[in-house]
């Protein structure tokens, strides 16, 4: 048992000694050892040992016989056998025991190894700041190809600055911490370099126009001994790789983790820039007829929701007052017409526009959202997500929208890996698109490639058919917008550890702008992004 332990706490030092100096652990733990040599009988004991399951929390792919290792190193893996010695076979215990005594006068050489790695630790934690700061830029472009209309073609230069500051609570408060994101954007149509402050508009009504405004701020840490990973504040739930919902929430989240599933639980209020949600269609005045136009159309803006096409009657039947008309004939009762208005009942999340400013009604912008998700490791090839959400807002006349999504990654090789998404929404009508899908082939990225490793590259193909009527807030849109459907391709590479050069292009139409010959929609984004 005694030498159970004093191996246990050698394995220990050596993995916090890898995690303090990174690189550091090979150029001083393997250098003070000689090689095992090639086809030593320690390899093959290793080997049967790793197929038998008794070394874990360890990358073994060395241990193969095909490359030689340090003693140093084949005393670490030793260490990992015997913490489970328990579930060995006999033959494998006997192989432990053996492997123990081979290599018994280099964990004693270790363990002076080990005092000084758990000095290190000491001192790290003494001197280790309850505060950081972290962030990303990103200069990008977005450039658009219409068909037909009066706007053909259109760009959108943006710089975009994000600042993470992370502060730890007081040790009373166990593992709690409060994090904030503060936000600048600039935009134009222009050129780069004459982008301008953007002004946000949040949840219909509130006007931001400001430097590093609050993005996020939110407390989180564990909920007591219940095995809960919690969030409170104004966060950003990320769940079921942000195909329904991508915004902001004013709320609470609750997730749990266990070894080969997750369960994640939110609900609140979104907090997001209108132009990230369904923006909707209004009323539009014709300068030549001097009147209001009849049709309610929204020309290039393919995010729309589901919604009644209503027409602008002003004639004898309606006192010579403009009243809506579901016909172009027949006006709407007053209480009905109150109602859409109040409501939005044109697609619009916000319900603002010249429709209602016409009829000067005030606007319930209330927007509400709750949501679960389940995400199972079936196999190493193959994992799923199952999600439900309810979403209420004047889109839809305050009726919920109900959400449900289901999404499953399958590794066909080790970097390449095929993804489907579907998600499908209960408003049905004239003018829904109720039935949202994507199916992905990635090759190193998961869409999104991590730049944290010089010169990696990554790259996907996909079909995306982004219905409005089956998500909340939809985190993709680079290529295929929003309220579109068609192919989209990407490509990603590290040019330097954190900073890396993105390139997108999506060919398709609309599926919300019907007009014939005018839906061919197709766009190019590209971008650097620096993390720092």
């Amino acid at each position: 048992m005694e030498k159970k332990q004093r191996l246990l706490g050698v394995l220990a030092a050596a993995m916090a000694f890898a995690s303090l100096s990174g690189s550091a652990s090979a150029a001083t733990g393997e250098a003070m050892f000689a090689d095992v040599p090639a086809g030593h009988w320690a390899y093959a004991a290793v080997a049967q040992l790793k197929a038998d399951g008794l070394i874990k929390g360890m990358s073994v792919d060395r241990f193969d016989g095909n490359s030689v290792v340090t003693r140093y190193q084949m005393a670490q893996l030793v260490a990992s056998a015997l913490a489970h010695e328990q579930q060995a076979s006999a033959a494998d215990q006997a192989a432990i025991e053996r492997l123990s005594h081979e290599f018994d006068d280099e964990i004693q050489a270790m363990e002076t190894l080990a005092k000084r790695v758990d000095a290190l630790e000491k001192h790290q934690k003494k001197t280790e700041d309850n505060f950081t700061l972290h962030g990303d830029f990103q200069q990008t472009l977005e450039s658009h190809n219409h068909a037909g209309g009066d706007t053909k073609k259109s760009r959108w230069w943006a710089k975009e600055l994000y600042l993470n500051v992370d502060t730890k609570l007081p040790k009373v408060m166990g593992d709690w911490k409060f994090r904030t994101q503060l936000e600048t954007k600039f935009g134009t149509d222009q050129r780069i370099n004459e982008e301008e402050l953007i002004k946000q508009g949040y949840n219909g009504g509130h006007q931001y126009n400001e430097l590093l405004k609050p993005n996020l701020a939110y407390f989180e840490g564990s909920l007591g001994k219940t095995q809960l990973w919690t969030r409170v504040g104004i966060l950003q739930p990320w769940v079921q790789n942000g195909f329904v919902y991508a915004a902001n929430l004013r709320g609470v989240m609750l997730e749990h983790y266990a070894k080969n599933y997750t369960w994640h639980a939110f609900g609140g209020l979104v907090d997001s820039d209108d132009n990230d949600l369904a923006v909707g269609a209004g009323a539009a005045y014709d300068e030549a007829a001097q009147g209001w136009k009849g049709e309610i159309s929204q020309p290039w803006n393919d995010n729309v929701r589901a919604h009644e096409s209503y027409y602008v009657l002003n004639n004898e039947a309606t006192n010579w007052q403009p009243r809506l008309s579901r016909d172009g004939k027949t006006p709407l009762s007053e209480a009905e017409q109150a109602k859409i208005l109040r409501n939005g009942g044109t697609g619009s999340d916000n319900a603002k526009g010249d429709l209602q400013d016409m009829f000067g009604s005030s606007l319930d912008t209330k927007k509400t959202v709750y949501g679960i998700a389940y995400d199972r490791m079936y196999s190493k090839r193959f994992t799923y997500s199952l999600g439900a959400y309810r979403y209420t807002s004047a889109a839809y006349n305050r009726e919920p929208l109900y959400v449900g999504e289901a999404t499953f990654d399958y590794k066909l090789m080790p970097k390449v890996i095929f993804r489907g998404t579907y998600a499908q929404g209960n408003q049905h009508g004239e003018n829904s698109h109720s039935r949202g899908w994507m199916a992905d082939l990635m090759w190193n990225c998961n869409p999104w490639m991590p730049a944290d490793r010089a010169h990696a590259f990554g790259a996907y193909i996909g079909y995306h058919y982004l219905a409005p009527d089956a998500y909340i807030r939809c985190g993709y849109g680079d290529g295929i917008e929003k309220g579109q459907k068609g192919v989209e391709i990407g490509a990603y590479y590290n040019l330097t550890n954190n900073f890396q050069y993105t390139l997108k292009y999506g060919f398709g139409k609309s599926l919300t702008y019907t007009y014939s010959g005018q839906r061919q929609r197709d766009k190019l984004y590209s971008g650097f992004f620096w993390y720092f």
